[in-house]
């Protein structure tokens, strides 16, 4: 089920496929994201966890437009994002906005901090004497002090340049932050630090963030609700410590089985499910050659069961 208020973002049915063999005869196409539906509320953070290839960055880049999709409808606010032109497209640009995975790679490494900050600004048509304020504060709420806008990426550590990149997400007001695995790419202690930054602003600033991970660890620190995913499906999806609390999906629950306990003396306690490696079937579940409670009725395709407040795509739930 999805959450009782408001929804600033509101994806249904949203499918795309990208071609990977082409021949004279035929086509082949790998499905990324097969008719995903959730919504986002308002001073939210929705969690979506995977493994890689499961289709959790394609999910966030169709949502920003940056790729076209195939199938469904994306709203943001009400309004149908492929339907915006003019001054409300460029409003949507505005009120959205993406942090990366890797800060090196997602900053200019020949501009200086304040120009990397300030470039939103510049393209939407903000006044000297504003944008050097706004840069300003944005860097500040990032967490680092305005000695470091006239440094350049190379001269900060990875943390720092993980800010910088928050700070320039931020610098417009944004409504809505797509964070794709903003902290995979940093040291444990320094995960934490961006986690607590998130948290921050979406206190402070009433952000709301699709939070983008493969840590289901990380994901449960900071969101309100779950989405599991699986080559481009959703495997379960709902209140956040529901979840991780009592996972009803078998895929949720190797996803938790493969974090550390808090003590290694808790590793004997554990009820583990044992992965298993069979043959797909076509037209079937998509987890049935991993599954390891799998029977002969998920050689067919499962509806999604309700289950108090999520919904599950399994035919034991």
């Amino acid at each position: 089920m999805e959450s009782n208020s408001p929804a600033l973002l509101k994806v249904e049915n949203l499918s795309k496929k990208f071609l990977i063999k082409k021949s004279l005869l035929k086509k082949e196409f790998f499905k990324a994201v097969d008719n995903v539906s959730f919504s986002l509320g308002y001073n939210q953070v929705l969690g979506i966890v995977g493994e890689s290839g499961s289709g959790k960055s394609t999910i966030g880049r169709l949502i920003l437009k940056l790729i076209k999709k195939d199938e469904g409808k994306i709203e943001f606010e009400g309004k149908d994002i492929y339907s915006l032109t003019g001054k409300e497209e460029k409003l949507f640009r505005k009120e959205t906005s993406i942090v990366f995975q890797d800060p090196k790679t997602s900053l200019n490494p020949r501009f200086k901090i304040r120009q990397i900050i300030e470039e939103p600004l510049l393209i939407h048509g903000f006044p000297k004497k504003e944008r050097k304020e706004r840069v300003k504060t944005a860097i500040k709420d990032a967490g680092l002090d305005e000695s470091f806008l006239d440094r350049y990426p190379s001269e900060l550590s990875g943390g720092q340049r993980q800010r910088v990149a928050i700070a320039r997400a931020i610098v417009l007001d944004p409504k809505m932050i797509v964070a794709d695995e903003p902290t995979s790419a940093l040291d444990v202690s320094v995960q934490l630090q961006i986690i607590n930054l998130i948290k921050k602003l979406r206190t402070e600033k009433k952000i709301s963030f699709l939070f983008i991970s493969h840590d289901l660890n990380v994901v449960g620190m900071l969101s309100d609700r779950i989405l599991v995913l699986y080559r481009g499906k959703i495997m379960e999806k709902g209140d956040a410590r529901d979840i991780l609390k009592k996972p009803a999906h078998p895929y949720t629950k190797i996803l938790l089985d493969s974090l550390p306990p808090e003590h290694p003396k808790d590793r004997k306690k554990l009820d583990y499910l044992p992965e298993v490696y069979r043959e797909e079937v076509e037209g079937g579940c998509v987890f049935y050659s991993r599954c390891p409670i799998a029977t002969d009725i998920c050689k067919k395709e499962p509806q999604y069961t309700k289950i108090d407040n999520r919904e599950v795509y399994c035919h034991f739930a």
